[in-house]
């Protein structure tokens, strides 16, 4: 069997077991080196308030204490910050790949007056700093210009800053632009519109790499911690990456490190359940 980077008769050669000895050990470290910080986060929580200040590393605790993560779930009040969150991320994702496809769709296929201008724009959006933007973003949520109403405090100002990616775009642009004439030309042969076309050829051929850029959308906005600071004031729609920050003060470390650590784990296990589709995005990018 084939071992990727190393074919049968190599790997029967000592310099091509050595040399996939060697990648393997790097290959553990680096995944050693991801995986312990969530299971320090993990194991932190299990430990007592003075446990987890210790000094050494001391991942496994001596007498786990699984009633901070009960603690954690019902002083936080996990249960209703992860309903705002998944509230906030599941519309900003929606909206950002519908939005995103419909674009690049048609800066690749449709092929508009301008769309290598609007395209140079979109990727000009890049090199800015998020941040540079946050005053302006926040004055104009604040007065629609023509509508003259407020989105503070409101999930719709959050919606739709994230609704337009700039890098999304761009990705599934290239992507588009890849899928075979032949397979439009046959389309549009059969009578298919340019939306038919669209929804029943374009997104079906491109489900993996769409499936790769919500779950980098998703983690990306489950993170987001300034813009909901200054959009949600209530305390009652605050995300939890927002929340967090105010509750953590009146518990201890160990409390602090549970309820991090239940955060943490939506957007691992999506990342987690839907590794097969990226593994099969990639393979398909790699290979066109």
């Amino acid at each position: 069997m084939n071992r990727g980077f190393l074919s049968n008769s190599e790997l029967k050669s000592f310099q091509g077991r050595v040399y996939y000895g060697v990648v393997v050990t790097m290959l553990l470290v680096l995944a050693l080196a991801v995986i312990f910080p969530f299971l320090y986060a993990f194991t932190s929580g299990l430990k007592g308030s003075t446990e987890i200040f210790t000094s050494g590393l001391n991942i496994v605790p001596e007498n786990p204490q699984w009633e901070n993560y009960k603690t954690a779930w019902v002083e936080f009040r996990l249960a209703k910050l992860f309903k705002n969150s998944m509230v906030i991320v599941t519309g900003s994702v929606v909206l950002q790949m519908t939005i995103s496809c419909l674009a690049a769709y048609s800066l690749s296929n449709l092929k508009p007056i301008g769309g290598r201008i609007v395209m140079i724009g979109f990727l000009l959006t890049l090199m800015v700093p998020a941040i540079a933007y946050f005053v302006p973003l926040f004055v104009t949520l604040g007065n629609l210009p023509v509508l003259e109403t407020s989105l503070l405090d409101s999930y719709w100002g959050l919606w739709l800053p994230y609704a337009v990616s700039a890098f999304t775009i761009f990705v599934l642009k290239n992507f588009f632009e890849r899928i075979p004439g032949e397979i439009i030309d046959s389309a549009k042969i059969d009578g298919a519109s340019s939306l038919q076309t669209f929804i029943y050829i374009v997104l079906p051929l491109s489900r993996s790499i769409i499936v790769i850029l919500s779950i980098l959308s998703f983690t990306g906005i489950w993170r987001e911690y300034l813009l909901p600071l200054l959009i949600i004031s209530n305390p009652e729609e605050q995300p939890i990456t927002v929340r967090l920050i105010y509750l953590a003060d009146n518990y201890g470390v160990n409390i602090q490190m549970a309820a991090a650590f239940t955060a943490m784990v939506p957007p691992l296990l999506v990342a987690i359940i839907l590794q097969r589709f990226m593994r099969d995005g990639l393979t398909i990018g790699f290979s066109k």
